[in-house]
């Protein structure tokens, strides 16, 4: 997974899920969770918008809080479900 996929997950977090929050401080290895910025609302939003745009499918069993810590975990975990 490159920048641009790291880029477009930062965005949607952004604006989908901030709304009027700012990432700009935010490091890509930055704890989403703990900082507040995802809550599990918002992980259901991420979710649908991760098989959508990256053409995954997320089982339960993968919805564990290591695989949306960060941007950096996001991408990695996006980037293996893409290579199978």
């Amino acid at each position: 997974m490159d920048m641009v996929d790291k880029l477009k997950i930062r965005e949607f977090i952004q604006t989908e899920i901030m709304k009027k929050g700012d990432l700009s401080g935010v490091k890509d290895s930055d704890s989403l969770i703990e900082s507040g910025i995802i809550d599990s609302l918002g992980i259901q939003i991420l979710l649908e918008y991760l098989e959508k745009s990256f053409s995954v499918s997320i089982s339960d069993d993968e919805l564990v809080p290591e695989n949306f810590e960060s941007i950096d975990a996001i991408a990695e975990f996006i980037g293996k479900k893409q290579a199978g």
